[in-house]
C-alpha cells in the first residue's frame, strides 16, 4: 500500500465516522457516485475551457507577450470620446500604449491632459474619411497594432417606425464602419503577423427583440463579420499570430442605454467600467478571447438551441418591456 493510498483511506474513515449517514453502505455508495460525477464534470469543464482558449488563439501553446512592448504599441479606438470607449482609452494609456481616437465628438476634458493621445475627427461611417484618417494615424503615430471597434448607436422604436435615414445610419455606424476600419488597419498587422482586433458586440448578437430590431440585426451581423475575419486572416492571409476578441455585454449604464433604462425593471445594468476593464485586461493579456458580461451571460447565447416555446416566452418578456410606450 502506498503512502498516498494509506492517507486516502484514513481520510475516508474519518469522514465516514464523522457523518453518521455515510455509515449506511447504500448512502455511501450514492454519495461516492455523486462525487465521481462532480469530479468528472469538473475535469470536463477545465478541459473545455482550455480547448476554447487554444481555439481562440490559433492553437498556440505559448502566449504572445514577448512580442508586445506597450510603450511602442499604437491602438485605434473608435468612439473613444465617451462611455466605454473613453474608459478603455484611459486603461490603455496607463500601460503606456499610445492611442488614436476616431470620433465625431470633440475630445472631452477628461482626455485632454494625456500626452499619449491623438484625436482624429472622423466619421467612421464614411469609408473615404476612414482611409484618409488611417494615413494620418500612420504618418503621425506609426502603424497601429490594436484596433478596438467600439462605436455604436441605438434608439428604441418599432420596425414600421424606422426611417430609411436612421436605418442606414445605424448599419453604417454599428456594422459597416467595422469593415472600413479593418480594411484600413489590418493590412499592416498581416504584414507583421501581429495585432489585436477587438469587436464590441452585445448579447443582442444572439437575440432578436422587438423594439430594438435594427440594433440586434447590426450586432448579429458584426459577430458574423468577426468570426469570418478570424478565418480569413488565418486561412487566407496566413497570419495566425493576430489576436481577435469579441465582447458581448448585457445592457450597460451609458447614455446609449438611457432610452431603454426605464423599461428594464428587474434587470441590473452593467457599469461602463466593467466592460472597459474586461477589454483592457484581454488586450493586455496578449491573448484572444470571447467575453460575456456578466460572466454567466454566455448561457443566454444558447437560446437558439432551446425549444421554440421557451425562446418565444423569453423574447416576449423582454420585448414587452422595450415596446412599452414605443411608437
Amino acid at each position: 500500500m502506498s503512502a498516498r493510498q494509506g492517507l486516502s483511506d484514513i481520510v475516508s474513515l474519518r469522514l465516514i465516522n464523522s457523518v453518521s449517514a455515510l455509515r449506511n453502505p447504500e448512502t455511501l455508495a450514492r454519495v461516492t457516485k455523486l462525487l465521481r460525477w462532480l469530479l468528472a464534470l469538473g475535469v470536463v469543464r477545465t478541459v473545455n475551457k482550455k480547448l476554447n482558449h487554444l481555439a481562440l488563439n490559433a492553437y498556440r501553446i505559448n502566449n504572445e507577450k514577448k512580442r508586445w512592448n506597450w510603450k511602442e504599441e499604437v491602438a485605434v479606438v473608435t468612439g473613444g470620446c465617451s462611455g466605454i470607449g473613453l474608459l478603455t482609452v484611459k486603461r490603455l494609456l496607463l500601460k503606456g500604449v499610445k492611442v488614436a481616437i476616431l470620433d465625431i465628438q470633440q475630445l472631452p476634458p477628461a482626455l485632454q491632459d494625456y500626452a499619449g493621445i491623438r484625436f482624429f475627427a472622423c466619421d467612421i461611417a464614411d469609408p473615404a474619411a476612414v482611409a484618409s484618417t488611417a494615413e494620418k494615424v500612420r504618418a503621425t503615430m506609426g502603424s497601429p497594432s490594436i484596433l478596438v471597434n467600439n462605436a455604436g448607436i441605438t434608439h428604441p422604436h418599432t420596425i414600421l417606425k424606422t426611417s430609411p435615414e436612421y436605418l442606414r445610419k445605424i448599419f453604417d455606424v454599428n456594422l459597416l464602419s467595422n469593415w472600413y476600419t479593418i480594411q484600413a488597419f489590418l493590412p499592416d498587422m498581416i504584414k507583421r503577423n501581429k495585432g489585436h482586433v477587438v469587436t464590441v458586440g452585445s448579447l443582442a448578437s444572439y437575440w432578436g427583440v422587438g423594439g430594438m430590431v435594427d440594433y440586434c440585426a447590426t450586432k448579429a451581423a458584426v459577430l458574423c463579420l468577426h468570426e469570418g475575419l478570424v478565418q480569413e486572416v488565418r486561412q487566407k492571409h496566413k497570419a495566425p499570430n493576430i489576436l481577435f476578441t469579441s465582447v458581448h455585454p448585457n445592457f450597460v449604464r451609458t447614455p446609449l442605454v438611457e432610452p431603454y433604462a426605464p423599461k428594464l425593471s428587474g434587470q441590473s445594468l452593467l457599469e461602463p467600467t466593467e466592460v472597459a476593464d474586461a477589454i483592457a485586461e484581454q488586450v493586455l493579456s496578449c491573448a484572444g478571447g470571447q467575453i460575456y458580461l456578466p460572466t454567466g451571460a454566455y448561457r443566454s447565447t444558447l437560446v437558439r438551441g432551446w425549444p421554440n416555446w421557451l425562446q418565444e416566452y423569453l423574447r416576449g418578456r423582454l420585448a414587452k418591456n422595450i415596446l412599452s410606450g414605443t411608437e
